[in-house]
Parts: C-alpha cells; sequence; structure tokens
C-alpha cells in the first residue's frame, strides 16, 4: 500500500525556493513517503475508509494538504534534537510552535469519525439514567 496524496514536487512548492532540496533528495523521497503512510494509517484509525490502492490520490484536496504539511515538518526536522532548528539566541528561547494541530484537522484525526445520530428515545433514557433527579425538556 502506497498512496501518493503528496509528491516530491509538493513539498519543494511548500518549502520555497530558498530551503528546497534538489527533486532527488533521498531523505526527501523518505519524508514523502512516510508522511503518505502516517496520513493513511491515522486516518484509517480515525473510521475513514479511504482508497489503499498503490498511487491512490488524496480524498480530498485539505487531506492532500495535510499530508504535504507533515512531510515539510519531518523535512524540516531532520537532524534536530527538538522541533526546527533555529537561529535566534538562546536568551529569549521559547519552544518553536508546531503545526501539529493544523495537520490533524485538515486531515480529520484526532477525533472519531462521524457516526449517525442515536435515535431521540435512547439519548432520552441515557439522560434519565444518568441524572433521574434533573427534570429534562
Amino acid at each position: 500500500m502506497t498512496v501518493a496524496w503528496t509528491s516530491p514536487a509538493l513539498v519543494i512548492l511548500a518549502l520555497g525556493p530558498s530551503a528546497a532540496p534538489a527533486g532527488d533528495d533521498a531523505y526527501l523521497a523518505m519524508a514523502v513517503a512516510a508522511a503518505n503512510a502516517w496520513a493513511w494509517r491515522k486516518r484509517r484509525e480515525a473510521g475513514y475508509a479511504d482508497d489503499d490502492t498503490d498511487e491512490a490520490p488524496a480524498p480530498s484536496p485539505d487531506v492532500g494538504y495535510g499530508t504535504t504539511l507533515y512531510a515539510v515538518a519531518l523535512w524540516r526536522e531532520r537532524a534536530t534534537t527538538a522541533g526546527y532548528p533555529s537561529f535566534t539566541d538562546l536568551a529569549d528561547f521559547a519552544p518553536p510552535g508546531g503545526s501539529m494541530g493544523q495537520i490533524r484537522r485538515l486531515l480529520g484525526i484526532g477525533r472519531a469519525a462521524v457516526d449517525a445520530p442515536y435515535p431521540p428515545e435512547d439519548v432520552a433514557a441515557a439522560r434519565v439514567r444518568r441524572a433521574p433527579w434533573v427534570r429534562w425538556r
């Protein structure tokens, strides 16, 4: 299973011309492959049934963009011990803010896939069992 939700060309585009490596960079290829596999696996764990055939495209543009952002994060964090490398003075050091929250939102993970709503009678019965002294309308 190798989905193609992002590519080295998209990661180079996201990095910009001043920071982008060569298109045949081995580490870039590993970061892209890892991002594709991680994004697919996390969406599967969250309950999504995405196409898992070889070279399957992203199910939506936001999923593809989230996968690209994750590949960019993997590429930027190479050889660092704590986040992105920085050249700022250590006197005002603050840990770099990550984009993991945005990546998770774009991929739709961190929450289960939405199920069908419960019937109203089941919800009412659960409310009565949980708090019989409270009057629900």
